[in-house]
């Protein structure tokens, strides 16, 4: 037998250790052993949890049955027609059930709510339930029919803040805001116009209430300039698990309008590597151009799905209509946020992932004498020798929202006082323990 030599057999063992001590780094810091202190602190403001798109669960009013995102085998197999707001869908048939904790053994919010408990010491708190002495650090969830306007959420944002304060028997409370993606968007909307829609006012009023309610707010990759990702999802669908949501269904959300890359930015190109001043908010460009519900492929499910007949042709029309007017709101929506915020004192911090590619632009090309986007650099049909398209449509990112749009910070739309990023994706950003521990060095430290 060949024996192995002692020098090689301790640097093996060293080796060995090394990569143990590795490992055992990736774990991530004790949470519960750093904020065990600040963990104590019963004065520490309840929290309210904001989920981003599709992170709340649907449920059908009548039946209970939960729609989405519902068994595994609809995951894989669903064309999730029922998420369409079409006839009775429309009608608040499903309404909004908590929040996805995992989904198909992969997390979701499961570990964020397991940090806020095990290390920050905080109690989910049922709403309309006054806590006792031993039950003030309370963390409440906003579940939210995604599918349905911000301003919805917005609402229920207040309404909660008010129940929250009765809860507590503190009309002057301030609660402290964790808004994962979409919901970052939701809480800056209200620190602006409070639960006012002003979308469809000449005048925008601010509201000056947002700094009495609210005392720290943490944004997770959230997309405050919009997303690229939206964009496609209306032109292409959205590709979830191994089944698409197709185009005529995400085109009935509007909040998938409301997060279209911001007014205030360019990010479509020609073939030469020239911005063009593209109004993406403008039907007309969608209609002349085919794009998304008016494209001939897309006409011709709906008419399939709901027959060839009047009704088909109905709906048809209907959604185009609603196509349009998503449209107008959202791009009102996206000027409300760029209002400067009321003078006051809320403390806020983006959290995200920066080392990602992330759709940062399109490359628009005429072809037939219509409009046609490409969202990747090897979609480009005709490209032009020496244009660097990867530059021109990556950017670093979370996979889905960029660090531009998650920071913001140059646009002057979101006062930060601090930012952290990580190299983490969007989905598995609130899973990474180090983020975990930068967030509550957010919330728990001391300070009004």
């Amino acid at each position: 037998m060949r024996t192995v030599p002692r020098a090689a057999l301790q640097a093996a063992l060293l080796l060995f250790a090394l990569l143990l001590t590795a490992c055992a780094g990736r774990q991530g810091p004790d949470l519960a052993r750093l904020y065990a202190r600040a963990a104590e602190n019963p004065a520490q403001p309840p929290v309210v949890f904001i989920p981003g798109l599709m992170g709340s669960t649907l449920l059908d009013a009548e039946t209970g049955e939960e729609v989405w995102p519902g068994p595994l085998s609809r995951l894989a197999f669903s064309d999730y027609a029922r998420l369409a707001r079409i006839g009775e869908a429309a009608d608040g048939r499903l309404v909004p059930g908590g929040l996805i904790l995992e989904l198909g053994g992969v997390d979701v919010y499961g570990r964020l709510l397991q940090a806020l408990e095990q290390a920050g010491r905080y109690r989910r708190g049922p709403a309309g339930e006054p806590p006792g002495l031993e039950d003030r650090r309370r963390y409440y969830v906003l579940a939210y029919d995604w599918r349905l306007p911000n301003i919805v959420a917005v609402r229920q944002l207040h309404a909660l803040i008010d129940r929250i304060r009765e809860d507590y028997g503190d009309p002057a409370l301030k609660v402290d805001i964790i808004a994962h993606s979409n919901g970052g968007l939701i809480v800056n909307y209200y620190l602006r116009h409070g639960p006012n829609d002003v979308l469809g006012a000449p005048q925008e009023p601010l509201w000056n209430e947002g700094p009495s309610r609210i005392r720290r707010v943490a944004m997770l990759g959230t997309p405050n300039l919009g997303s690229v990702a939206s964009l496609q999802r209306l032109h292409q669908g959205f590709r979830f698990n191994v089944r698409t949501v197709p185009v005529e269904a995400l085109a009935t959300f509007p909040t998938v309008f409301e997060t279209l890359p911001h007014p205030h930015t360019q990010v479509v190109y020609d073939r030469e590597g020239n911005t063009l001043p593209i109004d993406l908010f403008d039907p007309t460009l969608w209609r002349d151009n085919q794009w998304s519900v008016y494209s001939p492929a897309v006409e011709a499910r709906l008419r399939a799905s709901w027959g060839a007949n009047g009704e088909g042709e109905a709906v048809v029309a209907k959604v185009q209509a609603s196509f349009e007017r998503h449209l107008r709101r959202a791009w009102r929506f996206n000027q409300a946020l760029a209002v400067p915020l009321p003078p006051g004192t809320v403390q806020m911090a983006a959290f995200g992932g920066d080392c990602h590619r992330t759709r940062a632009g399109v490359v628009l090309e005429v072809v037939e004498g219509r409009a046609v986007l490409a969202f990747s650099p090897g979609e480009v049909r005709q490209p032009v020798k020496g244009v660097d398209y990867a530059s021109l449509m990556e950017a670093a990112g979370d996979g889905l929202v960029t660090r531009e749009s998650q920071d913001a910070a140059q646009h002057g739309f979101v006062p930060l006082q601090q930012t952290f990023f990580l190299c983490e994706s969007h989905g598995r950003l609130l899973a990474n323990r180090y983020f975990q521990n930068n967030l509550l060095n957010f919330l728990l430290a001391p300070g009004r």
